[in-house]
């Protein structure tokens, strides 16, 4: 690899650790163990979105192999995760390069996800104007009410609390029954770099800022509980929104060189 070789092993030394932080109260991460190449592509994912490897700039295989002292096995499969999250090119006898991660390629997938969610919304909203009396809006809540306990608890950790946020909306979602909105979903997870935008904290750092999302998320909810399908989608939209925004500034003012 070129210069940049240290940080890069710098940082997967770090990827254990990560996962093996304690969960905040309140949160089951029902999560299978990385293997070795989901943990070298995490790592190395985070640097890229982070800025801190450059377009262009070449992925040493065997620095890497070396560095996690696996085989070159891992390193590629590592690659070939990061090539379908859109993250490297691999070029055929000549390696794995950075793409570019700009701050509009960061703000499409926001909006592409937060558009979707918002439609989800609004239609799990006619659900409810439809069957006023039923339990479309149980799992919702019950993730709504543990986040509320979780913006109480003074030391929750930032990335619990954002994945929970997350489960919130993966359950506006489902609980919109549209079949294929799931599914585009998923693939957004799986085949884009969303996944490294999370492997630091990027929102509710502390307890006030947890306190001002739930408020904001707690308004969002309330609008799909009046089966006002535009105020459902345009208050999901809100607290999505300014999440993006949030996540940019962060990228912008963290990268070395400024997210572009």
């Amino acid at each position: 690899m070129a210069p940049r070789t240290k940080p890069v092993t710098a940082a997967l030394s770090e990827v254990a650790a990560a996962r093996s932080e304690p969960v905040s109260a309140g949160v089951r991460r029902l999560r299978r163990p990385l293997t070795t190449a989901e943990q070298i592509a995490d790592a190395v994912g985070a640097m890229i979105v982070e800025g801190r490897l450059s377009a262009g700039e070449r992925i040493g295989e065997e620095k890497l192999a070396d560095f996690y002292r696996v085989s070159r096995g891992p390193v590629r499969d590592a690659f070939r995760i990061l090539e379908k999250r859109r993250l490297v090119e691999i070029i055929p006898r000549r390696g794995a390069f950075v793409r570019p991660v700009t701050r509009d390629s960061i703000a499409d997938l926001f909006n592409v996800r937060n558009a979707l969610a918002g439609m989800a919304a609004a239609t799990v909203a006619r659900r409810v104007a439809a069957d006023p009396g039923g339990n479309v809006m149980l799992k919702i809540d019950r993730r709504l009410d543990q986040l509320r306990g979780m913006a109480e608890i003074a030391d929750c950790a930032p990335l619990d609390y954002s994945f929970q946020m997350t489960r919130i909306v993966y359950t506006i979602i489902a609980t919109s029954g549209n079949q294929l909105l799931l599914e585009i979903w998923s693939e957004l997870n799986d085949h884009t770099f969303w996944t490294a935008i999370w492997k630091t904290p990027q929102d509710a750092l502390t307890r006030a800022e947890r306190r001002k999302r739930l408020a904001q998320i707690e308004r969002g909810i309330a609008a799909i509980h009046s089966g006002d399908p535009q105020a459902a989608e345009a208050d999901t939209r809100l607290w999505l929104d300014l999440i993006r925004d949030r996540v940019l500034s962060n990228l912008s003012s963290s990268s070395p060189s400024g997210l572009r």
